[in-house]
C-alpha cells in the first residue's frame, strides 16, 4: 500500500513537471511554411502580405503570407478579406491559390483566394469597434554661439483619431529662429480637420486653418471651407490620401492691405517605409490658389526621410519648401528650409 502510495504521488509530480514545462509549447499557435518549417508561437496580425508571429526564442517575426501553408491557432482568428468579409476559424490551409479552412473534427472547405486576404487580426478599428489613435511630435533645436549666434527652434505635431467612417486630424507647426539677436523666422501654422467616409476610400469633410508668416508681411491667414478625398491606401507599410476642396480664405498683412477671396485648395500625404521597415519617405504637400485671380498660388511642402530607432523615438531628415507667387517687396518666391528632427510617435 505504501508503495502504491509513493508511485501514486510520483505520477502526479511528472504530470505536474510535464504541464508546467510543455504547457506553453502544447497550446502554442503552430505555423508552417511552404518550405517545411515549422514554428510555434502566437500569431499576432498581417497586413499587406506580411504575418507578425512571436515566438519564445526569437521575439516577433515576419514571414509572407504567400509562403505560409497552413496554420493552426489556439484561439479563433479574424480573417479580414479585400471584400470586408469576415472569416473567424482556428484551422487554415493554403493550397496554391485557394485557402481552405475547417472546424476541429470537420473535413476542410473553399473559403477565400489567398491573395485576398487584406488583415488577419485586423485593428480593433477596422471592425468598427472605437478609434485608432495616431501621435507625433517632432523637435529641431540649433544654437551656435562664436562667430555666428544663431538660435534655431522648430516643432511640429499630429494628432489623429481615425475608426471605420470618420476621422479627426489636428496638426500644426511652429518655426522660431534669430540670428545675432534678431528674429529671422517667425511663422506657425494650426489646421483641425473632419472626414467622413462615404465608402472604404472616398470621403468628404471640412478644414479650419489658420497661418502666420510675420517675415512675409502676413499677420493671419484664416481659412475655411469644405473638400473631398480618396484614400488610396492605409496600412503601416504605405499611405496616401489626396483631397481638393473650395475654402474662404481671409488674410489679414501687417502693412500691405487686408484681402479675402475663394481659393482652391488641395492636400496631399504620403508615407512608404523602406528597406524591410528601416526607413520611412514621406511627403505631405498642401496648396491654396486664387480662383479670382488666377495667378496667385501659395504652396508648402515638407519631404524627408524617417528613421525609426527604440522605445517610439524617430529621427528625420527634412526639407521644407515654401512658395507664394505674390511675395511683398525683397521677399523671394520660394523659401526652402533643411531640417535635422528628432521625434517621438505612437
Amino acid at each position: 500500500m505504501k508503495y502504491l502510495r509513493i508511485n501514486k504521488h510520483c505520477t502526479i509530480l511528472i504530470i505536474f513537471i510535464y504541464c508546467v514545462l510543455m504547457g506553453p509549447y502544447s497550446w502554442a499557435d503552430k505555423l508552417v511554411m511552404k518550405d517545411g518549417s515549422v514554428l510555434m508561437g502566437k500569431i499576432i496580425k498581417q497586413e499587406k502580405n506580411t504575418l507578425e508571429f512571436k515566438t519564445s526564442y526569437a521575439g516577433t517575426i515576419k514571414v509572407k503570407w504567400d509562403q505560409v501553408k497552413s496554420f493552426q491557432s489556439d484561439e479563433t482568428t479574424t480573417i479580414m478579406l479585400v471584400t470586408d468579409e469576415l472569416v473567424k476559424t482556428r484551422f487554415v490551409s493554403n493550397v496554391g491559390d485557394i485557402s481552405q479552412v475547417k472546424k476541429e473534427g470537420e473535413d476542410w472547405r473553399t473559403a477565400f483566394k489567398t491573395h485576398n486576404v487584406s488583415f488577419i487580426n485586423p485593428d480593433p478599428w477596422r471592425l468598427g469597434q472605437g478609434y485608432r489613435i495616431k501621435a507625433k511630435a517632432n523637435v529641431s533645436l540649433k544654437s551656435q554661439h562664436g562667430n555666428t549666434i544663431k538660435d534655431e527652434f522648430d516643432i511640429d505635431g499630429r494628432l489623429e483619431f481615425r475608426s471605420l467612417i470618420d476621422r479627426y486630424t489636428f496638426a500644426g507647426n511652429l518655426e522660431n529662429d534669430n540670428s545675432r539677436g534678431k528674429k529671422t523666422a517667425d511663422n506657425w501654422l494650426l489646421s483641425g480637420k473632419y472626414d467622413y467616409f462615404m465608402s472604404k476610400k472616398r470621403y468628404y469633410g471640412v478644414e479650419l486653418a489658420f497661418e502666420r508668416d510675420r517675415f512675409t508681411d502676413l499677420d493671419l491667414r484664416t481659412s475655411l471651407g469644405p473638400h473631398i478625398g480618396r484614400q488610396f491606401y492605409e496600412s503601416k507599410a504605405i499611405n496616401l490620401r489626396a483631397e481638393v476642396g473650395l475654402v474662404k480664405v481671409y488674410e489679414k498683412y501687417i502693412e500691405a492691405d487686408d484681402q479675402d477671396y475663394l481659393a482652391l485648395n488641395w492636400y496631399l500625404n504620403y508615407d512608404h517605409f523602406l528597406f524591410d521597415d528601416l526607413t520611412q519617405f514621406y511627403h505631405e504637400q498642401r496648396g491654396l490658389w486664387d480662383i479670382e485671380k488666377s495667378d496667385k498660388v501659395t504652396l508648402t511642402s515638407w519631404t524627408g526621410f524617417r528613421f525609426p530607432l527604440k522605445l517610439g523615438l524617430v529621427a528625420s531628415a527634412e526639407v521644407e519648401l515654401e512658395y507664394d507667387s505674390q511675395p511683398k517687396e525683397k521677399v523671394h518666391k520660394t523659401d526652402t528650409t533643411y531640417r535635422l528632427k528628432i521625434g517621438y510617435q505612437w
